[in-house]
């Protein structure tokens, strides 16, 4: 289902806002959902003779109480539409008779949209009606079924049969002679025949059995009830309770009863009516927005978020889905806005398994192993990196942010662990294959101090690289930005990429060469000077982040530089060690992003008096991640709203 929905729009460096193109598919995914976990009861339909007036005369005739006969002569024809839930065979039972005049019966054919499916002879006189059964397989869709009188006239030859008056007949010794029977008093035409009816039955293929999910929403109304209509409210305020996070207000509820009316009017059975209602909520802003309570607070005031759309922003952050019924239930007691309820459900969300969610909405876009998936390789020159290898690094990073997370540890263990996640295939990216194998991730140690840490995963080193080589600026890049928090100027206009540069000079250059070359020129020399070193210090790892000590043209690699303030280092692990030095940069920068991801938008003024709090409070608590996650959420700017 998710693959149908196009890409979020990015906001403030994060996927925090909604597309146009969006909207419009949330209508067809509705029915995508709905169709798949709600089947489709047994068509049952009753026309009684009051109803066939109806259909008749297109309007309800309420001087004529349903269940009196359908008398009709001459030329007749009843439509109504006929929903087929699902393809297969319907049985239509007519209960009737006929006034038998000449010597053919009545007939009366029954067809569906444009095609006959069948046709009745009612031989059954008035007084005596009876059944008549057709049978016929149908297509799924809703369709017209009409039952037309085929013979509505006598024939010439019928007519002076009819016309002929009954022969006396005799009676017994010492018995008058029998009268001729009187004609009704409102007895139709000669020539137009008459049909009864008294009630229609459609009975459609039987019902396959209920999803888990449509027995969860049904409940006990999982059967057709009596009053559909009432069960129906049942359903909708248990529904619309769950997916507006909050319970539904009577006018809600009576805008999807009206749904459901729609479609039950027009015959839908009853699972069929439910659908439509769903579908509402499924469609409706209250579900589709974490809608705020408006009716709080004047114009511009700031107050509190209700403890319900604190819930529900919590667990979409965390878990990207509802709130559970723990965190529903403390909510609609008015108890989440304690402090000590509320850091208590923030630790249990994030003790939850299903906490991966916050790694893939945030970290995974923090480090930018968004693009994994889909970044483009040379697949001649790295064959093993396909979809599955992809996935072991994700899954690798993911199991590394996680840990740290969930254990509280501080956030620097990110930048400096000595350990990661491995199985047996991601183990060979390390050269530790012979010490990891099979399918299963393990905590494994690292003995080498230059691996460890986000810097080092095989992940951001390949969504760092290009298809075909390592890119020290991109490397460093990331470093600047996503880790200490440095924004990078726009690179100027109207100069050539180190790959562009193919002129004689530079071809017996590598990659270090190149980039020295290119910072002579005075445009890009502020930028590089901060990147280049940074992204040489990681060019020991390939571009699927394994271990190297020549690079691509065969030459040594060099992977010493020096920072501003005549910070020099040699290797990877004296870089992790300057970063990871850096502890207020680094965290500042994670608070930042942090608080901007939960907010949906970039950080404004006053936001900076918020994270400069945040990040003294967290070097208090010794820079524990799940603390300061914690703290982001029960953020001032977080917890309160101005009114619009």
């Amino acid at each position: 289902i998710a693959d149908e929905l196009p890409n979020d729009l990015v906001g403030a460096g994060f996927n925090s806002a909604i597309a146009p193109l969006l909207m419009e598919k949330y209508l067809l995914i509705a029915d995508a959902v709905l169709d798949r976990v709600i089947r489709p009861g047994q068509v049952k339909l009753a026309w009684r003779a009051g109803q066939l007036d109806a259909l008749l005369a297109g309007k309800s005739d309420p001087g004529k109480p349903d269940g009196a006969e359908r008398l009709s002569s001459g030329a007749l024809q009843l439509s109504a539409p006929l929903p087929a839930p699902v393809e297969g065979t319907y049985t239509i039972k007519i209960h009737a008779g006929s006034e038998r005049l000449g010597k053919e019966p009545l007939r009366l054919a029954v067809r569906v949209g444009t095609q006959v499916i069948g046709e009745i002879k009612v031989t059954a006189g008035m007084k005596n009606p009876a059944t008549y059964t057709l049978s016929a397989r149908l297509p799924a869709g809703r369709a017209p079924i009409a039952f037309i009188v085929v013979n509505p006239q006598l024939t010439s030859e019928e007519v002076a049969e009819a016309s002929k008056p009954p022969p006396v007949r005799s009676g017994a010794p010492g018995v008058p002679p029998v009268k001729p029977a009187a004609p009704p008093a409102k007895a139709p035409t000669a020539q137009a025949r008459v049909l009864w009816i008294d009630h229609i039955d459609i009975t459609g293929p039987p019902a396959a059995a209920p999803t888990e999910v449509q027995s969860r929403i049904f409940g006990a109304d999982l059967d057709q009830p009596a009053n559909k209509r009432e069960a129906a409210g049942r359903i909708a305020e248990r529904f619309a309770r769950r997916a507006y996070r909050r319970p539904p207000t009577k006018e809600e509820l009576a805008v999807l009863l009206t749904v459901f009316d729609l479609a039950d009017r027009q015959d839908e059975v009853f699972s069929e009516s439910i659908k439509l209602m769903l579908k509402g909520v499924l469609v409706s802003p209250q579900f589709l927005y974490l809608a705020a309570d408006a009716s709080r607070g004047a114009p511009g005031e700031i107050v509190r978020i209700d403890d319900r759309q604190f819930a529900a922003r919590i667990s979409y952050l965390l878990w990207a889905t509802m709130p559970d019924d723990e965190l529903s239930a403390l909510a609609d007691q008015g108890k989440l806005h304690e402090p000590a309820v509320m850091v208590g459900q923030l630790r249990r969300l994030i003790a939850d398994a299903r906490a991966r969610a916050f790694f893939t909405g945030f970290s995974a876009q923090w480090l930018g192993l968004d693009r994994l998936t889909t970044m483009p390789i040379d697949e001649k020159r790295f064959p093993q990196f396909d979809a599955e290898l992809r996935r072991l690094m994700f899954e690798e990073a993911a199991q590394l942010f996680e840990y740290v997370l969930r254990e509280d540890h501080s956030l620097f263990e990110l930048l400096d662990a000595d350990f990661t996640f491995l199985n047996g295939p991601l183990a060979r990216l390390y050269g530790l294959e012979n010490e990891v194998k099979g399918a299963q991730f393990r905590r494994v140690a690292l003995n080498d101090l230059n691996r460890g840490g986000i810097l080092t995963l095989p992940a951001v080193l390949a969504v760092t690289s290009l298809p075909t080589r390592t890119s020290p600026v991109k490397r460093g890049r990331f470093v600047l930005e996503s880790i200490l928090g440095q924004p990078t100027p726009t690179p100027p206009m109207n100069v050539p990429s180190l790959d562009q540069q193919n002129v004689p000079a530079n071809a017996a250059l590598n990659l270090r060469q190149r980039a020295e070359r290119h910072r002579l020129d005075p445009a890009c020399a502020g930028c590089h000077q901060l990147m280049d070193p940074l992204g040489f210090g990681l060019e020991n790892f390939d571009s699927l982040g394994r271990w190297r000590e020549r690079d691509d043209t065969g030459l040594p690699v060099d992977a010493g530089g020096e920072l501003p303030g005549h910070i020099a280092f040699h290797e990877p692990r004296q870089l992790k060690t300057i970063i990871s030095a850096r502890r207020d940069e680094v965290a500042r920068a994670l608070t930042r992003q942090l608080l901007s991801f939960v907010l949906c938008r970039s950080l404004e003024g006053y936001d900076e008096v918020v994270v400069d709090d945040l990040v003294c409070a967290n070097q208090r608590d010794g820079f524990r991640l799940q603390s300061l996650l914690v703290a982001v959420l029960t953020s001032y700017p977080v917890v309160n709203r101005r009114l619009p």
